[in-house]
């Protein structure tokens, strides 16, 4: 295990542990900020019956419920991420599924599970990379891991989210236009990528209506890459990713985000 936490790919990443299993109590909901350049790594724990808005006129649900009633509509990995990164305001990496029923104090159970669930990713030969990053943070006792609302936990993973930008990042600039009837969209990209430390130098709408989201980036600037899983994660079906000079030419910024009709 400890091998496999001193070399673990994550660097700077919001991860979500919830549970598939529906009962009477208030059912699991934790969000970890993780990974080698997070100086205070943390756990935040959510009462699993706190409502959250979902997108995509779902409407409001307990948080404990929001995976089973995505996984009762046979949605994709993709979608069910970029709904929590709508939830929280914050992009989400990835989420980790328990599939039996453990309250939000029962640590000890947790970490059991979490064991037993590297331990069938070894034997399948796959690295339980979440599982080994998230076993540190469950060894304090539930006490210790301040209980959050959901206002909390935004505000609090904004406030850590805050990243010491280089000189040559200041320059990768994304741009976002809002193909889409529905206001607001534009703004909701910004604010999340903005929290990870991306410059949005323009928000604007377009009067064409686009059917699927692109993301278009100036191919010379590589190191600027670092945005394109941040902008992937608010998406619910992959991005039409085009590689293209045109963003720095017209809109003046490495990345252009066209936001089409598949985004909600």
């Amino acid at each position: 295990m400890s091998f496999l936490q001193k070399n673990s790919p994550y660097k700077d990443e919001i991860i979500v542990l919830t549970s598939s299993v529906i009962d009477d109590s208030e059912g699991i909901f934790l969000v970890a900020h993780i990974g080698s350049e997070v100086p205070n790594q943390m756990l935040l724990t959510l009462p699993g019956n706190s409502k959250a808005l979902l997108p995509d006129d779902y409407g409001a649900y307990e948080l404990r419920a929001v995976l089973p009633l995505l996984d009762l509509d046979k949605r994709t990995e993709q979608y069910k991420r970029a709904v929590f990164s709508r939830i929280l305001g914050v992009p989400v990496s990835d989420f980790l599924v328990i599939h039996e029923s453990i309250g939000a104090a029962d640590f000890a159970q947790l970490r059991r599970v979490l064991k037993q669930a590297a331990f069938k990713k070894f034997i399948s030969f796959t690295m339980p990379w979440q599982e080994v990053a998230l076993l540190p943070l469950l060894q304090n006792p539930p006490a210790d891991v301040q209980m959050s609302s959901l206002e909390e936990t935004q505000s609090r993973l904004q406030k850590s989210l805050v990243r010491a930008v280089t000189r040559s990042e200041l320059s990768c600039t994304l741009a976002i236009v809002n193909t889409t009837e529905e206001s607001g969209l534009a703004r909701q990209l910004a604010t999340v990528v903005e929290r990870s430390g991306v410059r949005v130098v323009r928000i604007t709408d377009a009067s064409q209506l686009q059917e699927h989201s692109q993301l278009m980036t100036d191919p010379s600037r590589s190191e600027c890459n670092w945005i394109i899983p941040l902008v992937r994660s608010w998406f619910f079906t992959d991005l039409i990713e085009e590689e293209s000079s045109d963003a720095q030419l017209e809109y003046r910024a490495w990345g252009v985000v066209f936001i089409g009709a598949d985004a909600h």
